[in-house]
């Protein structure tokens, strides 16, 4: 049976030249979907590597309550001093770092236009905090100075952003004194500043937008942590970093799913409909051929099973080209974007493997579909039929 399947199968691909118009349609079509769905959530797994990249299961991130984003979170002075209180209390060891930012525009160097990019205010903590933040170039920040170190990521992307360059930035002149590295995460879009110059020059005020505590120990941070429970009128709450990120990728990835499974699934019903016509026209192109192959002896089941494998083998031909033109076109290609707020967020587009295996077994799933029905008319065809064609 497995020897008929393949004898007939091979006479159906060698008929393929005289068919290539309807054949290269129902191929494209699947390459399309398939583009389309690696090419969207190949952003949502790029923006993933991206924020985990600068998780830290040791952090413990303090924002206000009823706030997921450290951008919408305030805490006033009192608050974080207090913060700042219960973790040295509950560990004399812990490192506690507050931190705020502000927009400022800078221009894109691809494009030529200026768009939001976060300008993080820190102390000298804030270096200690994370262990993995190096200055690879000149030297970190001086407090109390209009001085600026700038992330990697965003060095490559924006201009003016070169050691010795200088920014104008509410009203005062800044000098940008070193680049840092923090193993490629979202952090490396930022720049940095000293905290206190910070809220002075764009008169933010004492407040800040997050406090990050680093207990020496995971008994340390239960302390920490039942510490603030047990002071509900701070109005705040801590959750690990990672836990933070995880959070923020798992949203994109909802927002992601919600605008590309209708499309998807309205491309996959029209890319079924598609191998359904064409397999249909090679089947009814061959009328005479199937007859023939009856007659002789050859089975309803590899007369149809053949049908099945042209049209499965068209469908993994389109999801190749598909996947492989998303995958040279992406893959370690660098962007910039701003889907996870209003700042701009440089990063390098990742395309995974398990994402283009995924795509090319719903791929073939299409092709299963757009087969079966013409192979059940292919093999329930009478014989004295088929050969009564013309």
């Amino acid at each position: 049976m497995i020897g008929e399947t393949w004898a007939l199968l091979r006479l159906n691909l060698l008929t393929l030249p005289q068919r290539w118009a309807s054949a290269a349609i129902d191929a494209f079509g699947v390459a399309c979907i398939v583009a389309v769905f690696v090419g969207l959530f190949s952003i949502a797994a790029s923006f993933r590597t991206l924020l985990m990249a600068s998780a830290d299961d040791g952090i413990l991130m303090v924002l206000k309550t009823g706030q997921d984003s450290e951008d919408q979170s305030v805490l006033d002075r009192d608050t974080a001093r207090a913060v700042a209180g219960l973790a040295t209390t509950s560990d004399p060891r812990a490192i506690v770092s507050p931190e705020s930012s502000r927009a400022i525009s800078v221009k894109r160097i691809s494009q030529g236009d200026y768009v939001d990019l976060s300008v993080r205010g820190v102390t000298p903590a804030a270096f200690r905090i994370r262990s993995a933040l190096k200055v690879t170039a000149g030297r970190a920040i001086h407090p109390g100075q209009f001085e600026l170190l700038v992330g990697r990521s965003s060095q490559r992307e924006f201009a003016g952003l070169e050691v010795g360059d200088h920014l104008r930035l509410a009203d005062s002149d800044w000098r940008i004194v070193g680049v840092f590295e923090d193993g490629g995460g979202a952090i490396e879009s930022e720049l940095w500043a000293d905290l206190p110059v910070l809220q002075a020059a764009f008169r933010l005020g004492p407040d800040v937008h997050s406090v990050r505590v680093r207990p020496s120990s995971r008994a340390a941070a239960a302390r920490f942590e039942a510490a603030l429970k047990a002071a509900p009128h701070l109005g705040v709450y801590a959750l690990p970093e990672s836990q933070y990120y995880e959070r923020m990728a798992r949203d994109l990835l909802g927002t992601v799913r919600f605008f590309s499974v209708p499309l998807l699934i309205i491309m996959g019903i029209g890319a079924t409909f598609g191998a359904l016509n064409t397999m249909y026209g090679a089947v009814a192109a061959r009328v005479r051929e199937i007859g023939t192959a009856r007659a002789l002896g050859f089975g309803a089941f590899p007369v149809g099973a053949a049908v099945v494998g042209e049209s499965v083998l068209l469908a993994l031909a389109g999801s190749a080209l598909g996947a492989g033109m998303i995958y040279l076109a992406l893959n370690d290609w660098r962007a910039d974007t701003n889907f996870l707020g209003d700042t701009q967020f440089a990063f390098e587009f990742v395309v995974p493997g398990r994402l283009m295996l995924e795509a090319v077994l719903g791929a073939l799933g299409i092709g299963l579909l757009g087969g079966l029905w013409p192979a059940a008319r292919a093999g329930r065809m009478p014989v004295t039929e088929a050969l009564s064609e013309r």
